[in-house]
């Protein structure tokens, strides 16, 4: 990667980040309509097909709302949530990285919009108040504790950019010393598994109109962005690397990466459809989950930690073992 970052290359860093960004907005009711789809014949239940998420995003945005108790505060918290999962998706990887010297957030900052943005989709079900407010605070509270469950893993990727991070990622095998970033990835990915569905998406929620789709969407940009999140650290050698190389090869191996993400939510498909069938109270799940993603990170930060104690280790030896050769050869020479 060049250290010396261009007008050329920032210029299409921002063209990527753009058409990432739509790419992640426009797929994500489609993702999540396929999951429901699969879930369905796994289940033998009736459901839509897959594009019908989207036909019932646009459907509300048409449909005039019904105006009912807290609706300022709900619908300031479907917009905020919106515009959380919009940032966390633009700033997402789904087949490039960003050169090195372009501004980029870190790791903790991208799991702190998503965590915020979760918490907001749950807020229209307190303050509405009805059937829905015992599960609306039961959400609120899963949802607040998975930050502190996340601290292994944000331990793990440091306080760099986590596009640096994924490059430095990049360089490690999967099943060498990638490893670890592997059961990291899993740890990302069991974020949305184990939620289930969203908790209004089974619950009579009132919300409707523009309001409705605007929740329905922010929620499953939230879901595709957790899971695109689980998927580039998982195989961050999947994603193009600007200013290694040329502008055709870079675009080479955009189209690839592409992909490769495509193939990634397919396998997603699968493992979320699948998870479904797990019939679990939504207390007992959100247990499950905040257990599961603490514990598989924890995992990974000791597998990474103890293999980097191993090489320093390694490393150690081989320098005083050099510098007791060297101090018997010297020896040796001083000896008449």
């Amino acid at each position: 990667m060049t250290h010396e970052l261009t007008w050329g290359w920032s210029f299409a860093a921002l063209l990527a980040l753009a058409l990432q960004t739509v790419l992640m907005v426009l797929a994500a009711p489609w993702f999540s309509g396929w999951v429901n789809r699969l879930a369905g014949r796994l289940t033998g239940g009736h459901r839509f097909l897959a594009g019908g998420r989207w036909q019932d995003i646009h459907h509300q945005f048409r449909r005039p709302g019904l105006r009912q108790r807290g609706d300022g505060l709900s619908s300031l918290a479907c917009r905020g949530a919106l515009v959380l999962a919009v940032f966390a998706a633009c700033m997402t990887p789904v087949f490039t990285l960003v050169p090195s010297g372009f501004p980029a957030p870190g790791f903790f900052l991208l799991c702190s919009a998503l965590v915020c943005a979760s918490l907001l989709l749950g807020l229209p079900l307190v303050v509405q108040g009805g059937t829905t407010t015992l599960a609306g605070y039961a959400a609120l509270l899963a949802d607040s504790l998975l930050l502190p469950a996340l601290v292994p893993v944000l331990v793990m990727a440091g306080g760099q950019d986590f596009s640096a991070f994924l490059a430095h990622l990049r360089q490690l095998s999967p099943v060498g010393d990638g490893a670890p970033f592997v059961l990291m990835g899993v740890a990302l990915f069991l974020v949305t598994a184990w939620k289930g569905r969203q908790a209004g998406a089974d619950l009579p929620c009132q919300l409707s109109g523009a309001d409705r789709a605007v929740w329905m969407l922010a929620t499953d940009c939230v879901q595709l962005v957790w899971i695109t999140l689980a998927g580039d650290v998982a195989w961050a050698s999947s994603l193009a690397l600007p200013g290694e190389s040329g502008v055709e090869p870079w675009l080479a191996q955009c189209l690839a990466g592409g992909a490769f993400w495509i193939a990634k939510l397919a396998i997603a498909v699968l493992l979320l459809a699948a998870t479904q069938l797990m019939v679990l109270t939504f207390p007992r799940r959100a247990r499950v989950r905040l257990a599961a993603v603490f514990l598989l990170g924890l995992l990974a930060w000791q597998v990474a930690y103890s293999g980097q104690s191993a090489a320093v280790g390694q490393d150690k030896t081989a320098s005083a073992q050099d510098e007791q050769d060297s101090a018997w050869s010297d020896e040796g020479n001083a000896t008449p």
